[in-house]
């Protein structure tokens, strides 16, 4: 059975609100009423509704005014509004706004309950999204960590979670670009919706587009009925978009439409959708050189990096190795005590770890299941890290300019472009040239 819906009704005309409110509990939902914008933000600040359902116009007061303003406080709530003046450009308004959609007046039942089928709909996968939540563990790869690149990382996150930004995040395989995602929907007024990723590389063009946006039935052989996208299904919440640069150049297209103009259509369809969804979009490229190169829109390119976070590889901050070798253990093996000797340790410790975060964590498990309950030792760890040279001499003691300036100079060498070489020294491009520049490096 469909779940009883909360909703405030708002509207300045008594007989509308008096007359609408017993469609709405026809239709299996709660109603609480409000005759202005100013009782409505009262309310709206009582109780969490399901749907704040508004009128446009209402004195001299509009319901976009009501919209700015919970949107405000409540990030998550769902708003739609009633107004005798629908054109698409009072739609685009509406949705830049934050609505979640809008009823052209006069409009029937069915439409009505069209619209409550949609708040459902998101309401469900809400619940569903916070049960699974609820059901994990986070896997805390970011805060608490002693090296620079740690803290910067965990002093970025605290700042943008709470914005509504674009957030571009740059990095190689592994480094957890998809963990630091989760955590900053975790952390954003946007926690109680949904968290929905789209793994760009795993399906075809045609697609790829279909599970992104969506489509109607018929829009291409084996459409046997209308689809939500991953965009939809975000509503409220977050949408992660893995390895972003994979996307074709019509998926480019519609994308970069929606996070100009907030709206989208489905494959098929000339219907524009509106819905209220965050982007965070994750890449192992260096977009500026798909740009470059004409692989990636650059109007896109620029759209998505509104808060870029370039996630420096496990090599640049082994410092952090013994928390998160300590963490992941006991993520790995709850209640349950694993000894690490010191010359496993010492492999640990070594290694370079090409393959980031991932490859730790694949090594630390593999590790404690072959162990089976005893001791570890090294034959219990995978054979690259066997092969690592732990007794290398560290050399002559150095400053840790000398360090470092040695370090960007042989990043330099070995990178195509400063970009490449910023990426995979886990600073910005501004950054790189002031550290140039202070080195005398040309």
């Amino acid at each position: 059975m469909a779940s009883r819906l909360s909703v405030l009704l708002v509207d300045d005309d008594a007989n509308i609100r008096r007359t609408l409110a017993l469609s709405l509990k026809d239709l299996d939902c709660s109603v609480e009423v409000a005759a202005s914008v100013n009782e409505a933000l009262a309310k709206s600040k009582t109780r969490p509704y399901d749907l704040i359902l508004t009128d446009f116009r209402m004195g001299a007061q509009n319901g976009l005014e009501l919209v700015r303003a919970v949107r405000q406080a409540r990030p998550e709530a769902l708003l739609a509004i009633m107004t005798a003046f629908a054109t698409f450009e009072n739609a685009v308004e509406t949705v830049r706004e934050g609505a979640f959609d809008y009823l052209p007046k006069p409009f029937t039942t069915p439409q009505l309950a069209h619209l409550l089928v949609k708040v459902r709909q998101i309401t469900a996968l809400r619940q569903e999204n916070r049960a699974l939540r609820g059901s994990q563990v986070r896997r805390d790869y970011f805060s608490g960590l002693t090296s620079v690149a740690s803290q910067r990382l965990e002093e970025f996150t605290r700042k943008v979670a709470p914005t509504e930004g674009t957030v571009l995040l740059t990095g190689e395989s592994g480094t957890g670009k998809s963990e630091l995602a989760k955590l900053i929907h975790e952390l954003s007024p946007r926690a109680p919706g949904p968290f929905v990723t789209v793994y760009c590389t795993t399906l075809t063009e045609s697609l790829l587009e279909s599970e992104l946006f969506g489509h109607v039935k018929g829009a291409f052989t084996g459409a046997a009925q209308d689809h939500a996208g991953k965009l939809e299904q975000a509503d409220g919440g977050t949408l992660f978009l893995d390895e972003v640069g994979e996307l074709s150049a019509s998926g480019q297209t519609k994308l970069l439409r929606f996070l100009q103009e907030r709206v989208f259509e489905r494959v098929g369809a000339h219907q524009p959708i509106a819905v209220n969804t965050r982007v965070i979009a994750a890449t192992n490229q260096v977009l500026s050189d798909a740009v470059a190169g004409g692989r990636f829109r650059e109007d896109l390119f620029y759209r998505l990096n509104v808060l870029e976070c370039i996630l420096p590889p496990l090599r640049h901050r082994q410092e952090d190795l013994p928390v998160l070798i300590d963490r992941l253990t006991r993520e790995l093996s709850p209640g349950r005590e694993v000894v690490w000797p010191a010359q496993v340790q010492a492999r640990l410790l070594a290694y370079r770890w090409p393959g980031n975060l991932r490859e730790l964590r694949n090594a630390l498990e593999r590790a404690i299941l072959l162990s089976n309950g005893r001791e570890i030792r090294e034959a219990d760890l995978p054979a690259p890290l066997l092969e690592a040279d732990t007794a290398a001499s560290p050399g002559p003691l150095r400053t840790l300019e000398d360090v470092e300036k040695s370090h960007i100079l042989a990043t330099l060498a070995q990178s195509p472009s400063l970009e490449s070489a910023a990426q995979a020294l886990g600073i910005t491009t501004v950054t790189l040239w002031r550290k140039r520049k202070e080195y005398g490096i040309s």
